[in-house]
């Protein structure tokens, strides 16, 4: 066994409250002393508003139309008491998408809201997508006025319609229709409450048009607050085990999932005790530091070899907040046959894999646990906590000394005269972002490209969401964050997902936000062009209209930039990469049309199972 005797380094507590899964200490009701009163002539919508208002939802993102002005007339009178924010979208999607990347930048849930019918449903990809990653998020919709219902009023999505509570059910924790004004205290407390709890999700409610406009209902006599608690039951047992387990091994691995949360970083620091080597899912590359030495990478879609490699050399993995799906395992072909421990808030995905012990804790109970085991010598062996860059004042950049293995850089000198290789974008970003941006990466070639070669020095400073891989994700997700916290954040998107919502750069125009879209520009496709070729299958479909996305930012009032060679990405001024100030940009990056990202496993797994 191995001298361990080394004690581990702790996060600062205020730095685990900030993001994704929110925490609070206990459930703070609101006392009925301290609510604030309606006035006599308030409405149903007035009530909901302001029980969503003291559960500590205050930002709403919506479409308007028919059926929901009753709501959005509550929140304008909200809204010029100044107790809420109403951010107007372009499409219903994109409503959700923000409420998404909102709640990822605070740990705290929005509202997003549209009206009855094509509105609502315009909202299910998005809701789809929330559910797949675990995102909670409150869906207010609409009914046509009960009297109209079952008689073929237009955009009628009642049980005598298109029954959208019923449809968004499937992807929803929590859908329901609230038919009486008694209903409202109840009925969201419920939703607000199976929204946060593990795992997490997108929760709905509906009311008809005239619900909406009724008297409001006497107050409730509390208010569920809508933050998760800090504190989950442990399975001491369980933990024990995977203790005695990894205390006792040889090549430990530590493998921080999707849903491991913003206590990640102790990890590296336990790693370092243990020597063991901590690998990641695409998306839990999230909850990291790229450049700590116990990193060894991604393992599964678009991963890094070295990571592949540890996870293959292990004899013990513990797993944190893993979901092993599908991207994240490689079709379930990546871990190794010994004891593995998965460790989460709840048993939901450890199914998956079916040799994976399930444990029920969180990181900072593990790590707490190791700490009794091993026991406490002297703290100067400790890499101190990195503070934040804007908590400081400073904004450091990485390096090029800092620059590690794990991101391959194109072979050869700059080539001045041709398009920008994805591989040296993603590098230049790593260099020429402040440490503290936010990158959002967009499903397809942004997030193949960004997985491998897009490191970030600080925790929770890259997100993506491919538990559905929806295109369009990061276009709105970035408004949300933005929204949220109006720091420089950065949308690396494709050409085809930015023609499919590319007006929501004018949402970002409005609101004055610090968001830089970089765009991927190859004409293409880009996933599906090279997994066809890859995949053997027919080249069809996957060409596109060349656009210039430089000179459509400036029509919507963004400023615009064209990249066209490695030479001019070299030449770009940096402060679209760092500075608060400037509103929008779109940056338009002619890529290499012919480099092929790394998605040979997403090709293999693609093909799994089917007769040759």
């Amino acid at each position: 066994m191995r001298n361990r005797a080394v004690r581990l380094s702790a996060v600062p507590k205020s730095s685990r409250l900030l993001t994704h899964p929110g925490a609070v200490s206990a459930l703070d009701f609101t006392p009925p002393a301290q609510r604030p009163s309606l006035a006599p002539e308030a409405t149903l919508a007035d009530a909901l508003v302001m029980e969503l208002v003291l559960a500590g939802i205050d930002t709403f993102f919506g479409v308007p139309g028919g059926a929901i002005e009753p709501l959005f007339d509550a929140l304008a009178r909200q809204q010029a008491q100044g107790r809420i924010r109403l951010v107007p979208m372009r499409s219903e999607a994109a409503a959700a998408f923000a409420a998404d990347g909102y709640y990822r930048e605070t740990g705290r849930m929005a509202a997003c809201t549209a009206t009855t019918g094509p509105g609502v449903s315009n909202m299910l990809t998005a809701t789809m997508s929330a559910h797949a990653d675990r995102v909670p998020m409150l869906l207010l919709t609409p009914q046509v006025a009960s009297f109209k219902q079952g008689r073929g009023a237009l955009q009628e999505s009642s049980m005598d319609g298109h029954d959208l509570p019923h449809v968004f059910g499937s992807c929803t924790k929590y859908s329901s229709v609230v038919t009486h004004p008694d209903q409202l205290a109840p009925k969201l407390a419920r939703a607000l409450s199976q929204a946060l709890l593990a795992p997490a999700g997108p929760v709905l409610l509906s009311f008809s048009s005239d619900l909406l406009r009724s008297p409001a209902p006497a107050p409730a006599s509390r208010t569920f607050p809508a933050r998760r608690l800090a504190r989950v039951a442990v399975d001491a047992a369980g933990v024990s085990e995977l203790v005695t387990e990894v205390i006792g091994s040889c090549t430990p691995v530590l493998y921080v999932g999707d849903d491991a949360g913003p206590d990640a970083p102790r990890l590296l620091e336990l790693a370092r005790v243990l020597r063991a080597s901590v690998i990641s899912s695409p998306a839990g590359k999230r909850w990291l530091s790229h450049y700590h030495p116990s990193y060894r990478g991604v393992v599964g879609f678009s991963g890094h070899k070295e990571a592949q490699l540890t996870l293959e050399e292990a004899d013990v993995v513990v797993t944190f907040g893993a979901t092993f799906d599908e991207l994240s395992t490689n079709a379930w072909t990546l871990f190794p046959h010994v004891p593995t421990y998965a460790v989460d808030r709840h048993a939901e995905f450890a199914y998956r894999l079916e040799h994976a012990r399930p444990v029920i804790a969180d990181v900072a109970s593990v790590a707490s646990a190791f700490e009794e085991e091993l026991g406490p010598v002297a703290c100067s062996q400790l890499e101190p906590p990195v503070e934040s860059g804007r908590a400081s004042g400073m904004r450091r950049k990485v390096r090029l000394s800092d620059a590690s293995a794990l991101a391959p850089v194109p072979a050869g000198p700059i080539a001045h005269e041709r398009p920008v290789h994805p591989s040296r974008l993603m590098t230049w970003l790593g260099q020429a972002l402040a440490e503290d941006v936010v990158v959002h990466a967009d499903a397809g070639n942004s997030f193949s490209w960004s997985t491998r070669d897009l490191l970030r020095p600080r925790p929770d400073t890259y997100r993506v969401a491919m538990g559905l891989g929806s295109m369009c994700w990061a276009i709105a997700a970035v408004i949300g964050a933005a929204v949220a916290r109006p720091r420089r954040t950065v949308c690396i998107t494709g050409d085809g997902a930015m023609l499919m919502s590319s007006l929501e750069l004018t949402v970002a125009v409005e609101q004055r936000l610090p968001i830089t879209y970089v765009i991927l520009n190859d004409s293409a496709l880009g996933m599906v062009k090279h997994g066809q070729r890859l995949g053997g299958a027919q080249p069809i479909a996957y060409e596109i209209t060349p656009v210039r996305f430089d000179q459509l930012g400036r029509a919507c009032g963004a400023e615009g930039i064209r990249v066209e060679t490695e030479a001019d990405l070299l030449a770009l001024s940096r402060d679209w990469c760092e500075s608060d100030e400037g509103g929008p940009c779109v940056i338009d990056v002619r890529i290499d049309a012919e480099a092929v990202p790394p998605m040979g496993d997403r090709v293999r797994g693609l093909a799994a199972g089917v007769p040759r």
